[in-house]
């Protein structure tokens, strides 16, 4: 008999021991469906330090949960992302999310906190994915004319905007971008526009692609109402009023 085996008295014990704490349910959950920066992680999980991130991270990490990759790149780009092993925790935080939204029906998760949040949306999909913000309270504007965007950001001076990157190519991405940093330098803007891609899942090629462009944060296809209304919630709470 090994002695070096730890003894549990219930099976509950193992699960907690790797996943116990505040933070790590939350990091899998983000996790679940796309690789994600040390970066993007820190602006999406609220109140999380960069001390407490970086130890949540080496320790799921350990055990075997999640792994991290390095890309030869500049500016260099490192990734965490879910193992198999890992993986099989996805249905779990999923259930946990469920089990919250149940039992406080009441209370005022950050996700649904997006009054008269205003977002643009350049995307094909752009009316359905404005459907889905306006129900949580978001005004939103759908465009699929990324011609039109420098008349239209002159009218209107959005808090976030959503790029759906799969429907761009680098010349159309790059151009649109450029003018929407231009605009808030003529328009001499208080805070910066949160600028969110959106491109194909589990692809390292676009999550690149969407980094070198500046974007803070990306949401993989196909979206997922909960993800992209967190998403802004999260980026709402560092814009500076």
């Amino acid at each position: 008999m090994d002695t070096n085996i730890k003894n549990y008295s219930c099976p509950v014990e193992v699960t907690i021991e790797a996943i116990g704490g505040k933070w790590k349910c939350l990091i899998l959950w983000w996790l679940r469906r796309d690789a994600r920066r040390f970066g993007e992680l820190k602006l999406l999980i609220s109140n999380i330090t960069q001390k407490v991130l970086t130890q949540q991270l080496r320790e799921l990490e350990k055990e075997g949960l999640i792994y991290r990759e390095s890309f030869p790149e500049s500016p260099p780009r490192v990734e965490y992302a879910l193992t198999p092993h890992g993986q099989t925790f996805t249905p779990i935080t999923e259930l946990m999310c469920e089990w919250g939204k149940i039992h406080r029906v009441g209370y005022q998760f950050s996700y649904c906190r997006l009054e008269n949040m205003k977002v643009l949306v350049v995307s094909p999909e752009a009316t359905a994915i404005c459907s889905s913000l306006e129900e949580h309270h978001a005004m939103a504007i759908a465009q699929t004319n990324i011609q039109e965007i420098p008349d239209l950001l002159n009218q209107v001076q959005p808090d976030a905007m959503l790029i759906d990157l799969t429907s761009l190519n680098d010349n159309e991405a790059d151009l649109l971008t450029t003018q929407v940093k231009l605009k808030q330098v003529e328009q001499k803007s208080r805070k910066s526009m949160a600028m969110v891609a959106i491109v194909l899942g589990n692809d390292s090629k676009e999550r690149g692609r969407a980094f070198k462009m500046g974007f803070a944060v990306h949401i993989p296809k196909p979206v997922e109402t909960i993800e992209m209304v967190s998403t802004l919630a999260s980026l709402q709470r560092f814009s500076p009023k």
